[in-house]
């Protein structure tokens, strides 16, 4: 789960708009659906998040560190879902950052995590992630665009990087690191993966992190659970991740910082991140209202 749950469905409905407006904003002309892959691998992380391995049609396919595609939901999947929820859904694209390298290319990795129905709300469940778990399956082919954005901002810094993630948020950073691991990044800057999710069960690809962790002596990681159960028995941190980072870091910090994850956790982060006297232009995210 995200590191601030989005309990109404209002606001839940709030944060996908605000993603698809970011999409928009970005580069609406070319976000054409006019690429296909098919689906070679699904492999469940947790227990509402999967990661989809996708082999592009075209093997000329590429794509850069930190973009994303809009994944365009098959026609009979709406009027199914319109007549099973009673929505008017017609042609329906959704983004999702790249979880692979680009040196994978043309295979790349998709990771979504599954939106259900709210309890006790009279709301369809999320009408992508519902698609994707319990609909897609392998050698099936999805219409996408090609890759838009650029949350990646190259210079030749050598100041730290800092990566703060909120549940899912995470999946663009993890094809960042494999990327900047690829191009040798990590031996000329430190580079701060701040991790958060809500309880234990929620955290995934903990077994890579701690294998680049152990061959990449500037690269450390920092979990925190912002809702421990006492089922988990955690050490580690606790609490929303924004006040874990202002833990860590004295002011002014000098660093390259950058945020994914729901919008209530990058406003807070950035909050924190003003405070240490990191400037605007040093902290990158999808495009969202900070205020």
């Amino acid at each position: 789960m995200t590191q601030f749950r989005i309990r109404s469905a209002t606001s839940q409905l709030l944060t996908l708009a605000l993603c698809l407006l970011a999409a928009a904003w970005v580069h609406p002309p070319q976000a054409l659906a006019n690429q296909q892959a098919q689906v070679v691998k699904i492999e469940r992380l947790t227990h509402n998040v999967k990661r989809i391995r996708f082999k592009a049609a075209n093997d000329d396919f590429t794509f850069q560190a930190g973009q994303f595609i809009l994944l365009k939901l098959p026609d009979a999947y709406l009027r199914a879902f319109n007549k099973s929820h009673g929505t008017e859904h017609t042609s329906v694209s959704r983004p999702y950052s790249f979880a692979s390298a680009p040196s994978e290319a043309p295979y790349f990795d998709l990771i979504v995590k599954h939106y259900p129905a709210p309890p006790g709300k009279d709301v369809p469940p999320g009408l992508a992630s519902t698609f994707i778990h319990q609909h897609l399956r392998p050698s099936n082919t999805v219409t996408f665009s090609d890759p838009v954005g650029s949350l990646y901002m190259p210079n030749d810094s050598t100041d730290p990087i800092i990566l703060v993630a909120g549940g899912v948020g995470a999946s663009p950073f993890i094809g960042l690191l494999k990327h900047w691991f690829d191009q040798g990044l990590d031996r000329q800057r430190e580079i701060h993966f701040f991790f958060g999710v809500r309880s234990k069960h929620d955290f995934f690809l903990l077994g890579d992190l701690a294998d680049w962790s152990r061959r990449r002596k500037n690269f450390k990681y920092i979990l925190a659970l912002s809702h421990p159960d006492p089922a988990d028995e955690w050490k580690g941190e606790s609490g929303y991740i924004n006040t874990v980072l202002d833990r860590h870091f004295p002011s002014p910090l000098r660093a390259d910082v950058y945020l994914a994850g729901a919008p209530i956790m990058i406003r807070e982060t950035v909050k924190v991140l003003h405070t240490k006297q990191v400037p605007d232009t040093r902290i990158h995210h999808d495009p969202i209202k900070v205020q």
